[in-house]
């Protein structure tokens, strides 16, 4: 039952110990595996307590009377009770065990009869406490079905008042018996109806409980599937847009229509930052990030942030300049969202803080690594430091200067601290700002593969490049900006098509597509790798579940769309430096 058909169960009640049938049937097989569990300590207890009455019996009773009672006790009652014990344990269905679990409650109350009976014949009556008592067993400690449990302990108390009369009970003893039978009976009965009245209502509490955590998490799938669909379908437009800037140049164009073409990739380029800002900040909430962390060295870090500006002009005149850190120095952090960390904080200084000079650098300072992005610019005032990682905080002079969505800095300490970390900023207006991230140390890995270094134009031993894309417009504009670079390019929309086209050896480089119709991209990467047909390979994907990175063993590396010209171009250029 989904959540509102339970919701109305609650409010039309359940005093008739019903639900509707669906969930009274669910209802019933929760409670028969209970009632299952719950017999084998009843049972235990129960022949515990019959085992102290059969000693009684032979202190305190006549040995003709003591003999027939023991009987019935160790040949009946017992071996009852152990038989139940021994199915609790077998493979019986839950609703099969409940009706034998009953009727060994009958037989054993019957049982109880027998005994009383038997003294009764002997003219040495024995008081009906143990009536009493399994009224109590039925009622509350073996946890029997209200409906079941009245039934068959009126069965009991009739045998009872019967057996009492046919031996010669007098009338008025009988009456006297039969009221305080009869009032235990309905003293067990209205408790036996509040506990499975209360057990009903619990068992409702965790279906709803149940119902709407099913609920939330069919809720957080929508949303995730949503974020996952607009992160794809908005990056593979904006994917297009970027190539095709990247191809426009403003050269001979009169003054006017210059200003116009740096306006234009001035916004794209600024639209770009806020979808990746928008779209971090709804997967960081959704709980869609898991950070990998990795021993990274701390100066190949910083350079390849330094490498993300170093074609960018956010502010005109504005420079980054990056420190080298001690020798050795190494973090244990995911490499792409270190790196989004560090761009944030230099993109915050480039554009919010008016700034002509960012410097990022890296130092260990007790037991961590500290990265820190330091600006000239005009500082930030005491009331805005205190909220400054706030989401959607922006101070009321950067909202004039520069729009945004004040997302930045948030995404900043929420990726820090899924990576076991924090951050912290310092500042006084008009003397800069100072961002520092501590994450934890270790020592740097000996061989580290990174784009790194000024991209070296292509030369006459450059590989040819092969784009595969089955967009048609994505792949031409692909191939467009590699060949403005000077390099040989070819592009097919097929996996298939690679495949036929391509020879056994090729001094060659991959740029794939990862969802291709036929074949993935990193399939078709790992095949044509196989047969040394390609040196290294580039997948770019919309798909931001995919991470980015590169895999030394492989030779591989995965790039997010919109592309940043400058780092598709610096992946080849590594890939172009590796030996055959």
């Amino acid at each position: 039952m989904n959540f509102s058909q339970l919701r109305d169960q609650r409010a039309n009640g359940f005093r008739q110990l019903r639900f509707e049938p669906g969930l009274e049937a669910h209802y019933r097989r929760v409670r028969d595996e209970g009632i299952r569990s719950r017999a084998r300590p009843v049972s235990a207890s129960a022949l515990a307590l019959f085992l102290v009455y059969t000693l009684l019996d032979s202190l305190m009773l006549p040995p003709a009377i003591a003999r027939d009672t023991i009987a019935v006790r160790l040949m009946v009652t017992c071996p009852l009770i152990i038989g139940v014990w021994w199915l609790s344990y077998r493979d019986i269905r839950d609703d099969h065990f409940v009706k034998i679990y009953a009727l060994a409650y009958l037989i054993g109350g019957l049982s109880v009869v027998g005994i009383i009976g038997l003294a009764r014949l002997e003219n040495h009556p024995l008081p009906y406490e143990g009536i009493l008592l399994m009224l109590m067993f039925g009622y509350f400690v073996m946890g029997i079905p209200f409906r079941t449990v009245s039934g068959a302990s009126l069965m009991v108390i009739v045998a009872y008042l019967w057996v009492e009369s046919a031996t010669g009970l007098g009338t008025h003893q009988l009456m006297v018996n039969g009221f305080f039978i009869g009032t235990a009976n309905i003293i067990g009965m209205v408790g036996s109806w509040l506990s499975e009245h209360r057990q009903r209502a619990h068992f409702l509490d965790r279906q709803m409980l149940n119902a709407s955590k099913q609920q939330a998490e069919q809720e957080n799938q929508r949303k995730t599937r949503l974020i996952t669909v607009a992160s794809h379908d908005l990056r593979q437009p904006l994917n297009v847009i970027s190539l095709i800037l990247e191809n426009l140049t403003a050269d001979g164009l009169p003054g006017e229509q210059q200003s116009l073409v740096s306006r234009l990739k001035s916004s794209v380029s600024h639209f770009n930052g806020l979808l990746a800002s928008v779209l971090d900040i709804s997967r960081i909430q959704e709980g869609m990030i898991s950070p990998e962390p990795t021993r990274l060295c701390a100066w190949q870090v910083i350079r390849q942030v330094s490498e993300t500006f170093s074609e960018q002009a956010q502010n005109p005149g504005a420079q980054v300049i990056i420190h080298k850190p001690t020798p050795g120095s190494g973090v244990l952090a995911d490499p792409q969202l270190l790196h989004r960390v560090l761009q944030n904080l230099v993109t915050n200084a480039l554009e919010h803080s008016d700034a002509t000079r960012v410097d990022l650098r890296a130092h260990q300072e007790d037991g961590k690594l500290c990265f820190e992005v330091q600006d000239d610019g005009r500082g930030i005032d005491d009331g805005a430091l205190e909220q400054i990682f706030t989401p959607f905080f922006r101070s009321n002079l950067r909202q004039r200067s520069c729009p945004g969505l004040g997302l930045g800095l948030a995404i900043v300490r929420e990726l820090t601290g899924m990576m076991a970390g924090h951050c912290s900023v310092s500042s006084l207006p008009g003397q800069g700002a100072c961002f520092r991230v501590f994450l934890p140390a270790t020592p740097a890995p000996q061989t580290t593969d990174s784009v790194s270094g000024a991209v070296v134009p292509p030369s006459a031993h450059s590989p040819s490049l092969m784009v595969v894309e089955d967009h048609d417009e994505a792949r031409h504009w692909t191939c467009e900006t590699l060949s403005s670079w000077g390099y040989s390019v070819r592009g097919v929309a097929s996996a298939e098509q690679a495949i036929t086209r391509w020879g056994t050896s090729s001094n060659a480089i991959l740029v794939s597509d990862v969802h291709l119709p036929e074949m993935s991209g990193d399939a078709l990467y790992d095949r044509l790798f196989a047969r040394k047909s390609v040196r290294g390979g580039i997948l770019m994907t919309a798909d931001t579940a995919i991470p980015q990175g590169y895999d030394s063993e492989r030779r591989l590396w995965v790039l997010h769309k919109p592309l940043i010209p400058m780092r598709l171009r610096a992946a080849i250029t590594q890939l172009d430096r590796l030996a055959d």
